[in-house]
């Protein structure tokens, strides 16, 4: 700390301890790292002494954990969008592209946080956790939409925290959890899988049950069970926002028989005027644009699956339609399954 006639200029929190020594009378002006006192004589006023660093400390506590706070979230290894609806802030982490972008939603609200769906990797969870510490709200509850492993394995690097799930995730985790944790740390390493346990959730979520947390009312539906299996859609009817799995994505491939079947739904559901639409992979999207886009490309689909002889034929021309996508791995694996008598 030097002084320079009525300034002292500071360059550590120590320098605001010494000033402990000297007595004043209670008026400063602080500009930078410099403040400027009046002086009394020596055994002035010792109590407003005492006040004045006092509250100067909290002061800087405070400016320092503002700037901190204000420090905006940006992804290491995935992608992000956050949109802002009727009170409420959604956050969407999803892994990178070419893997599928699995994705996890944090539904944040005036008071706390609510997360569906964790990642696989650790990178992508590390990720994930820096932007819930980004939000600074605590953490209320975890929601699994489905069992498979790339929505739950991370769920150990959460304690304590409570978990919820339909009843048909819960029972596949506790019978095949353990065997599919084991296969993706084959086939990722330790490094990028080091979770030693399965999380299973310990509360049931029923679908075409509601609940309002933190004022805000949360759906959960299952509207397509024969396409989609028994995974949980989770609905904010007041900010026209809808979570999505197993139906059609966009952004992303994950092409998923039948195409008539799945057509018919979305040509069925397309009439609610949501305002952003997440999917489980891929990119969320306004409402008209998520049915428009897995419309055109389920037709698409069912095009080139009839007119294409083999897996190799049909992955070239739906690469060729969408060339933005991300996911072609998830060619190799899911259109053999339209070439299968």
């Amino acid at each position: 700390m030097k002084k320079t006639g009525k300034n002292y200029k500071l360059s550590s929190i120590g320098d605001i301890q010494k000033l402990g020594r000297v007595t004043l009378n209670g008026k400063l002006a602080l500009t930078g790292s410099e403040i400027s006192i009046n002086e009394l004589p020596e055994g002035g006023l010792p109590m407003i002494r005492s006040v004045f660093v006092t509250i100067l400390l909290l002061s800087l506590i405070l400016i320092a954990t503002a700037a901190s706070a204000a420090q905006p979230f940006s992804p290491k290894q995935g992608l992000y969008y956050v949109k802002e609806v009727g009170g409420v802030k959604f956050h969407v982490y999803t892994s990178p592209m070419p893997a599928g972008a699995s994705a996890s939603v944090v539904i944040e609200t005036k008071n706390s946080q609510i997360l569906q769906d964790v990642q696989q990797n650790k990178p992508q969870m590390d990720d994930l956790k820096s932007l819930i510490q980004s939000i600074g709200k605590p953490l209320r509850r975890i929601y699994i939409s489905h069992d498979h492993s790339h929505h739950w394995a991370g769920l150990e690097m959460f304690p304590g925290i409570p978990v919820y799930a339909n009843q048909a995730t819960i029972d596949a985790m506790k019978q095949k959890g353990e065997g599919e944790l084991q296969a993706v740390k084959n086939q990722f390493g330790p490094e990028a899988i080091p979770y030693t346990k399965v999380v299973v959730p310990g509360n049931v979520v029923i679908a075409g049950s509601e609940e309002v947390i933190d004022g805000i009312r949360f759906v959960f539906r299952s509207p397509a069970p024969e396409f989609t299996g028994p995974v949980i859609f989770m609905e904010f009817p007041d900010q026209k926002v809808m979570i999505t799995h197993h139906l059609a994505y966009v952004g992303v491939h994950v092409p998923l028989p039948p195409v008539d079947g799945r057509l018919a739904k979305l040509n069925e559901m397309k009439g609610k005027d949501w305002a952003w639409v997440i999917g489980g992979h891929g990119i969320p999207v306004p409402g008209p644009e998520y049915y428009s886009k897995t419309i055109d490309y389920y037709t698409t689909l069912g095009k080139v699956v009839k007119e294409s002889p083999d897996v190799a034929t049909a992955k070239d021309k739906i690469m060729k339609a969408y060339p933005s996508y991300g996911g072609v791995v998830l060619l190799d694996l899911l259109l053999p399954g339209f070439y299968q008598k």
